[in-house]
């Protein structure tokens, strides 16, 4: 039996690698290594925790907003700067997560060949498992390295429920040569960070076009101390453009905003969007913010953060595996981009990625593909 799975794996392990090319010096484990290593490393895997160390960046509110602590990625002034985002991967090393990584990947090979994108953003739950997530961390870098294209992530509630704690799994993404992950000040989590898209110029400047802020939601939604520098980076920007500069907002865990929004923009009755609130997509679960012992959201009031920025004008969450609805609500646009793949639960028809199109003056466009039923298709084209 262990020399027919070998095989199995040999065999996985070479056409995993067919036209698949790493930076230099990059050693990957690769999908078919990093899972028959997990199958055979079982015991020694799991006897131990890895933990990382929280090495983040105090951050003040007096500390100066500065474009070189954040990540530039320059946008070609002739066309869209295009953003691939993927969800809720959660990829393991040993249940059967282990094995629906396989078609999980090929998916979303398939969706970056097709949409060429400038960044691929993750927008949480990379990993999860009862036991051990240490090979599939590698198995998702090792992903995302072969792309050969900038790629942002944050956490989702699953990540560190393992045997590797945030700054471990932020440790081996940070390593890999094109992730622009930081982890940030500890006290706000792991991975809040800024990545901003920038025009070049005829003087040999560059102007800010969007600024990408990414936030660690933890297992709730962000603390005091992460709205206050949300604050900080939303007037930082404000400030370096003269509110030139559309801001989007990247977490897991939905805010509370995201079911007032649908409560409103829905009508039950006749099951079908209200007028003024440019909505689509649908819900096929219940909207998973944090909610008290009453099952009411909790308001902790970071949307009033975002509205108050004046230039926020996205969000954009995983979480809810089985909904992909966009409602425009008091200004801002709340998303849930779609999840990929059949790991944990998953709605059917529901299996892919959502396309970002940033244009001179912000975000001009979203999509949502679904690849479940053999070829792409877009289940909203949304244009705002």
């Amino acid at each position: 039996m262990m020399k027919i799975l070998a095989v199995f794996f040999a065999l996985l392990t070479a056409a995993a690698n067919i036209g698949v090319t790493y930076p230099d010096g990059y050693e990957p484990f690769t999908g078919a290594k990093a899972a028959r290593e997990a199958f055979l490393n079982k015991k020694t895997v799991t006897a131990s925790a890895y933990v990382g160390e929280a090495d983040g960046e105090p951050w003040s509110p007096d500390d100066e907003y500065l474009l070189s602590d954040t990540a530039v990625l320059e946008k070609d002034p002739e066309k869209d700067f295009v953003i691939l985002n993927f969800s809720d991967m959660h990829f393991s090393d040993y249940d059967y997560r282990a094995w629906t990584a396989f078609p999980e990947e090929a998916t979303m090979r398939r969706l970056v060949n097709r949409v060429k994108p400038d960044l691929i953003t993750l927008t949480g739950d990379l990993v999860c498992g009862d036991d051990s997530t240490y090979y599939s961390i590698h198995r998702l870098t090792d992903l995302m390295e072969s792309f050969g294209v900038p790629w942002a992530p944050v956490f989702g509630n699953h990540d560190d429920e393992a045997n590797c704690d945030r700054n471990y799994l932020a440790d081996v993404m940070t390593a890999a040569p094109h992730c622009l992950m930081k982890k940030g000040d500890p006290e706000m989590g792991v991975g809040n960070y800024i990545v901003n898209i920038a025009e070049p110029t005829a003087d040999g400047g560059q102007k800010i076009v969007e600024s990408l802020i990414f936030m660690d939601s933890h297992k709730t939604q962000p603390n005091e101390k992460q709205k206050a520098w949300f604050t900080w980076a939303a007037d930082g920007i404000n400030a370096l453009t003269d509110n030139g500069a559309e801001i989007s907002l990247f977490m897991h865990i939905p805010l509370p905003e995201y079911r007032y929004a649908y409560d409103l923009a829905w009508n039950a009755e006749e099951k079908k969007w209200n007028e003024g609130f440019d909505a689509y997509g649908a819900l096929h679960e219940t909207i998973c913010c944090e909610r008290d012992a009453d099952e009411q959201p909790v308001q902790r009031g970071f949307f009033d953060a975002v509205k108050a920025a004046g230039t926020a004008k996205f969000v954009f969450c995983g979480h809810d595996h089985m909904n992909n609805f966009s409602i425009l609500y008091e200004g801002v646009r709340l998303t849930y981009c779609m999840k990929v793949g059949k790991a944990s639960g998953f709605q059917m028809g529901y299996d892919g990625g959502t396309e970002i199109y940033v244009g001179a003056g912000g975000v001009s466009r979203i999509v949502q593909d679904t690849v479940s039923f053999g070829p792409v298709v877009k289940l909203a084209d949304i244009r705002v």
